[in-house]
């Protein structure tokens, strides 16, 4: 009896080390694994801020049915899971302070960051983008300038080369 428990415990533990080694793999391949699946991994299509899990689309199906699942925010799966959650709330971060410049939860707000500027991360997110975008369109036409420039100088070189000969 003894050895068949032994031999019990040992399949399960080749099992569930094939399956983390299958989710490191499918990550470590671009892939977010489902949390909830065992071998073989399913890809994540989603992840839930509220359970702070990612599901492929078999598990994801709870949350599409049940009433209290309805409710929680998902969103593209995502590796990096934790860095949405705050570590002192365990809330998940929905708001950015302009103060601080760190995403917060709702809760940080009634605290640490009450009088500060807060706005939807959202928000926020698409003025970063902006500017971004604003930024690159004004270096490439200072590239495009110093070009110019740099073609101008070429050609008054070229043109004293000829007057000096």
């Amino acid at each position: 009896m003894f050895i068949s428990d032994l031999a019990a415990q040992f399949k399960e533990s080749v099992k569930v080390g094939s399956s983390v080694h299958t989710k490191k793999l499918h990550a470590a391949q671009g892939h977010v694994p489902c949390d909830v699946c065992t071998d073989p991994t399913q890809e994540a299509l989603r992840s839930c801020l509220d359970c702070g899990m990612s599901f492929c689309d078999t598990h994801l199906e709870h949350h599409k049915i049940a009433a209290k699942l309805k409710q929680h925010r998902l969103i593209d799966a995502v590796k990096n899971l934790v860095d949405r959650i705050c570590q002192r709330h365990q809330r998940p971060m929905e708001l950015f302070c302009r103060n601080d410049q760190k995403c917060v939860c709702l809760f940080c707000t009634e605290g640490e960051h009450k009088s500060h500027n807060t706005v939807p991360i959202a928000e926020e997110s698409a003025e970063k983008k902006t500017k971004i975008q604003k930024t690159q369109a004004d270096v490439q036409k200072m590239i495009q300038d110093r070009l110019k420039k740099i073609e101008e100088i070429k050609h008054s070189v070229a043109l004293k080369k000829v007057s000096l000969n």
